[in-house]
């Protein structure tokens, strides 16, 4: 009985890590994807011949112009942030189900008072 319920806190924790880590790598990608293409315009331009600072100020306005272009379509970037949540919302049902395999594996409690 009490290996069972260890065993199923465990694999509930290591469920509860794996979506965890899914859910931190998404919205971790769509922070640092605008980065990254400042990083690379910076490069491109900086290849190009103008000078660090106005190749990242190049870059900025790119970037910036594009954050513009997709708030302009509240659908596209609803859609990325329900993607998100639904990741979430998944990971929280696939937990909920080690609820009744817990309940089950727990020790019954005696009452020896009302033995005596």
């Amino acid at each position: 009985m009490k290996l069972e319920l260890i065993l199923a806190k465990v694999l509930k924790f290591f469920t509860f890590v794996l979506f965890m880590f899914m859910v931190l790598v998404y919205f971790g990608f769509l922070l640092l994807l605008p980065l990254d293409i400042l990083t690379q315009l910076t490069r491109i331009f900086s290849a190009i011949g103008f000078p660090t600072v106005i190749a990242a100020a190049l870059g900025i306005g790119a970037v910036g112009y594009l954050g513009y272009q997709i708030y302009r379509m509240p659908r596209l970037y609803g859609l990325v942030v329900d993607i998100g949540m639904e990741l979430i919302a998944f990971g929280q049902a696939q937990l909920r189900r080690f609820d009744p395999l817990i309940e089950d594996s727990k020790p019954v409690a005696t009452n020896n008072a009302s033995a005596a």
